[in-house]
């Protein structure tokens, strides 16, 4: 069983974030965890400022941050109605992404909430935001929110490969479903479980007798899939719900977006395997691909350290 008790909310901008602090008291409440709003900066200062004595420029440093610290506080101050513990904590550090890795490290965060920027559909790939470059490196539980609210009553789905051919994805299966059921015990969310399956296509058999039986192939196929997946899951909580368990033709980044559709869900709980660099590059992960697709968060976990 996975605990959450501490929650790092990665604090980006001084824009309004009503919608991110929300979710984190309301993850928060339900899990009995504190919460640590955390900012990281920097200032590059122009070749004109040379002159200027390395102790004045390290007040300089020191005042941006206590102009932080104070921030961090005022927006704290107007939550701490709230019945969980709410902290705050700033860094200096020319790369802001290896700023907020090392709080996460140091702070033995269980999960990092992270609001999402919104890019276009091809160029975050080149431009390699912040956002991006925290997705790619993070080993933390890492919550990419984005701007619609939670509902009351809510849905979640995780998304798994029981077909999986290495230990290690194998393993963050396990992983993906212990900790989606905490979040949804945590929020009284409908804890839906996908699985998404490619069957081959029809111009793939040349054998005129194996294609002629193409539609009892296909079936055998599924009902491998079905009986693999229900098989995971009922290893995992022999109690679940089956109706709860969907079996999907196709491939995860075209499914699961219309699955979101459909079935309202407003939390996807899914695993990142590392890619070689030109893959990333190219098709970029799983994760990348579907981030652009769905209008809900997305809670995304990586294998555990081998």
């Amino acid at each position: 069983m996975v605990k959450l008790s501490k929650l790092l909310v990665n604090m980006t901008t001084e824009e309004p974030v009503d919608n991110l602090l929300s979710k984190a008291i309301q993850l928060s409440e339900g899990a009995n965890a504190s919460i640590e709003l955390f900012k990281c900066g920097y200032q590059s200062y122009p070749s004109s400022m040379n002159m200027i004595s390395p102790v004045m420029l390290e007040n300089l440093r020191h005042q941006q941050m206590r102009a932080m610290e104070d921030t961090l506080d005022q927006i704290a101050s107007a939550y701490r109605h709230s019945p969980c513990q709410i902290n705050t904590d700033v860094a200096w550090a020319k790369d802001i992404t290896e700023g907020v890795l090392t709080k996460a490290e140091r702070f033995q965060a269980d999960i990092v909430l992270h609001e999402v920027a919104e890019h276009p559909h091809l160029l975050h790939r080149l431009l390699v935001p912040q956002d991006w470059l925290l997705l790619r490196e993070t080993q933390t539980p890492l919550l990419l929110c984005k701007e619609r609210p939670w509902p009351e009553r809510m849905r979640l789905v995780a998304a798994i490969d029981p077909f999986h051919d290495h230990d290690q994805a194998a393993e963050i299966d396990l992983k993906i479903l212990q900790y989606a059921q905490t979040v949804a015990e945590s929020l009284g969310a409908e804890f839906h479980v996908l699985h998404t399956y490619a069957s081959i296509p029809q111009s793939a058999i040349f054998d005129d007798t194996v294609s002629g039986d193409f539609a009892s192939i296909q079936s055998q196929i599924k009902k491998e899939h079905e009986e693999r997946l229900t098989q995971v899951v009922q290893s995992f909580d022999p109690e679940f719900d089956l109706s709860l368990l969907h079996l999907v033709e196709g491939e995860i980044h075209q499914q699961l977006p219309k699955f979101v559709n459909e079935k309202g869900i407003n939390m996807v709980v899914m695993g990142s395997l590392a890619r070689g660099m030109l893959d990333r590059l190219l098709l970029g992960s799983s994760v990348e691909r579907v981030l652009d697709a769905v209008p809900c968060d997305i809670l995304v976990l990586k294998p555990d350290p081998q």
